[in-house]
C-alpha cells in the first residue's frame, strides 16, 4: 500500500493542476514589438475595409482615364488601323521633313521681307508633334483620319452623321455691360498701309474704329454688332509697307503638307473600305526651328496649314523647366496610349495594371478579412460606415458638380 499511495497522490495533483487555468505572468506576455505589429495589422485591415469603395473607385476611374472611349455614353465609333501600305504611292508618303520645310520658310521670309541682314537657319528643325488630322463628310457618316507622318500609319474612325443642332439664341440681360462670354469680337485689317478696323458688340452693339498705317488713312468704323459679336471694319492704306509680318497671307510653301494629306485621304479611305467625301484638313505637324535675325537667335514656329510664322527669343535651352512638384502632378494625370511604343506607352500599361491591382486588392482584402473570425463583427461595422460615408459623399459631389 505504501508503494501505491504516493503514485495516487501524484495523479490527483496533476489532474488538479490541469483543471486550473494558468495565468501568464507579466514576463510571459507578448513582447511590445509583437503587440505593436498586432495593432498595425488590425489598423491595416480596418482602414482597408473602410476605404474599400474608394480603392475600387480609383481603380475603375484610372482605367476610364486610360481608355477615353470605354463605356462612353457617346455612340461608339467604328475604328480601323491602317499601315504603310495604305499610304504607299500617295503624296503623303513623301512627307516633307522638318528641315526641308524650315529651309523653305527662311528662304521665302528673306524674299518677302528683304531684311538688311538675311535670316539664317541656326540649327536643326523638328516637328512639334508628328500627327496630322483630317475630317471627311461622307454619305450618312462622319470620318476622322489620323496620320502619323513619321511612321506612315494611322487610324480611321467612323460615326453616324448627326443632324446639326440650331444655334440657341441667348437673350442679353437688360443690365449687362461689356463683352459677354457668348459674344465674339470681330476684327478687320487693312491692306498694305497697315490699316485696321475693329468692331465689338452684342446684339446691335456699336463697332470700333479703323486706323491707317504709315501712309494710309483710317478705314470706316467697326461694323455693326451681330448676334454674339461685332463685325470688324476695314482699313485702307497707302502703298507704304508695314512691319515685318510678311503679309497677312503668311508663308505658303510649294506643295504644302496639308495639300499632300488632302490629296492622299481619298486613296487611304478607298484602300480601307471607307467611302469618300468632302475632306477638311484640320491639323498638320508644325515645324519648330532656330533662326538668326538681327543678331539674335529666335525659336520660330511655322504652321503649314495657315502659313503663320511666330517666334520667341531663344535662351539656349528650349526645353521648359519642370520642377519636381509639377513633374509629379503631370505624371499622376498622364494617361492614354500614344501612337509610338515609347515611355508614355509603357506608362499607360502600368496605369492599366494598377487599375486592375487596386480593384483586386479591394476584393481579395474582403476575402482575407472574412477568414479571420475574430475580426468579422468589427469589420462589418467598418464596412457599414464606409458604405454610408461613400454614398453620402458621392451624392454631395454629384450635386456640387452639376449644381
Amino acid at each position: 500500500m505504501n508503494l501505491v499511495e504516493p503514485n495516487a497522490t501524484v495523479a490527483v495533483s496533476l489532474e488538479t493542476l490541469e483543471s486550473k487555468p494558468v495565468r501568464p505572468t507579466k514576463s510571459a506576455r507578448r513582447p511590445l514589438g509583437k503587440r505593436v505589429l498586432h495593432l498595425i495589422r488590425r489598423g491595416h485591415l480596418y482602414l482597408g475595409l473602410f476605404l474599400f469603395p474608394w480603392a475600387v473607385l480609383y481603380g475603375v476611374t484610372a482605367f476610364l482615364f486610360n481608355h477615353p472611349t470605354a463605356f462612353s455614353n457617346r455612340e461608339q465609333a467604328a475604328s480601323k488601323t491602317y499601315g504603310r501600305e495604305a499610304v504607299s504611292g500617295t503624296p503623303a508618303e513623301q512627307w516633307p521633313t522638318a528641315n526641308e520645310q524650315a529651309e523653305q520658310v527662311v528662304k521665302l521670309l528673306n524674299a518677302k521681307q528683304s531684311p538688311a541682314t538675311p535670316y539664317q537657319l541656326a540649327g536643326d528643325a523638328k516637328f512639334t508633334r508628328e500627327l496630322a488630322f483630317a475630317t471627311i463628310k461622307a454619305d450618312g457618316q462622319n470620318l476622322n483620319l489620323l496620320l502619323d507622318v513619321k511612321a506612315g500609319t494611322g487610324t480611321i474612325t467612323s460615326r453616324a452623321a448627326q443632324p446639326e443642332q440650331p444655334r440657341k439664341e441667348v437673350e442679353r440681360a437688360p443690365f449687362a455691360v461689356g463683352r459677354q462670354n457668348n459674344e465674339v469680337a470681330g476684327r478687320g485689317r487693312g491692306g498694305p498701309g497697315g490699316g485696321g478696323g475693329e468692331g465689338r458688340g452684342g446684339p446691335g452693339g456699336g463697332g470700333g474704329e479703323g486706323r491707317g498705317g504709315p501712309g494710309g488713312g483710317g478705314g470706316p468704323g467697326g461694323g455693326r454688332g451681330g448676334q454674339g459679336g461685332g463685325r470688324g471694319g476695314e482699313g485702307r492704306g497707302g502703298e507704304s509697307r508695314g512691319g515685318r509680318e510678311g503679309g497677312e497671307e503668311g508663308i505658303k510653301l510649294d506643295n504644302p503638307a496639308h495639300e499632300r494629306l488632302k490629296a492622299s485621304v481619298p486613296v487611304i479611305l478607298e484602300r480601307n473600305g471607307f467611302p469618300g467625301g468632302e475632306v477638311t484638313v484640320t491639323s498638320v505637324p508644325e515645324v519648330s526651328f532656330p533662326i538668326e535675325a538681327d543678331g539674335k537667335v529666335w525659336t520660330a514656329t511655322y504652321n503649314p496649314l495657315t502659313g503663320a510664322v511666330s517666334g520667341k527669343l531663344s535662351d539656349g535651352d528650349d526645353k521648359p523647366e519642370v520642377g519636381w512638384r509639377r513633374f509629379l502632378t503631370r505624371l499622376h494625370t498622364t494617361h492614354g496610349y500614344p501612337a509610338d511604343t515609347n515611355a508614355k506607352w509603357f506608362w499607360a500599361v502600368i496605369v492599366d495594371v494598377m487599375a486592375f491591382v487596386m480593384c483586386f486588392w479591394g476584393v481579395s482584402g474582403l476575402l482575407m478579412w472574412w477568414q479571420l473570425k475574430a475580426t468579422r463583427k468589427a469589420g462589418v461595422v467598418f464596412l457599414l460606415l464606409s458604405a454610408v460615408a461613400a454614398t453620402a459623399l458621392g451624392f454631395a459631389m454629384h450635386a456640387a458638380m452639376t449644381g
